[in-house]
């Protein structure tokens, strides 16, 4: 009876080491997928605030960019864009794209209060379909990407970054 136990919780044992292995080579390969996706800015379409889809390489036209994915209800997200916004003149010459899960009925207030959604280089756009979040591999927020004017990635980060590493990386065009 004891052999018997034992070769069940052997079978057991190996047949869960064997899943584990398995589910960590699964997320690796999802890792490296979302890794060589991000390194170019995609080119698909998502709907801005007034509901009209807005292609994102069209977006960066040429130009430094900086997409950040936020929530309006995240403290983090808000010190974030507020500390944007106070500098927004010194972005004029860069696409700004911040993207929300967020129905714009919800974000509306909080995108007034920033004052920076009438800049032309400024765009809010809404990923209901989580595109944006999949491609990317959102996995907290705010997460940054900031792409070079022929939309090759130069850097991404989430959570808290200063805006001078922000505004070096669009002024130099290269990976720090």
């Amino acid at each position: 009876m004891k052999k018997i136990i034992l070769l069940i919780l052997s079978v057991i044992l190996i047949s869960a080491v064997i899943y584990l292995g398995f589910s960590f080579q699964k997320k690796e390969q999802r890792k490296e997928l979302v890794q060589s996706q991000i390194q170019t800015i995609p080119d698909f379409a998502i709907p801005d605030l007034a509901g009209d889809l807005v292609n994102l390489k069209e977006i960066v036209a040429n130009k430094p960019s900086l997409l950040v994915y936020f929530n309006s209800t995240c403290g983090i997200c808000q010190l974030e864009l507020n500390s944007i916004a106070k500098r927004i003149a010194e972005f004029d010459s860069y696409r700004l794209i911040f993207v929300t899960v967020q129905p714009s009925e919800e974000v509306a207030d909080f995108i007034q209060e920033l004052g920076i959604s009438n800049r032309e280089s400024v765009h809010f756009l809404i990923d209901s379909e989580m595109k944006v979040a999949g491609h990317f591999g959102i996995k907290g927020v705010p997460a940054l990407f900031i792409y070079d004017p022929a939309g090759r990635l130069l850097g991404n980060y989430t959570g808290p970054v200063k805006v001078d590493l922000i505004l070096e990386q669009l002024q130099n065009g290269e990976k720090l």
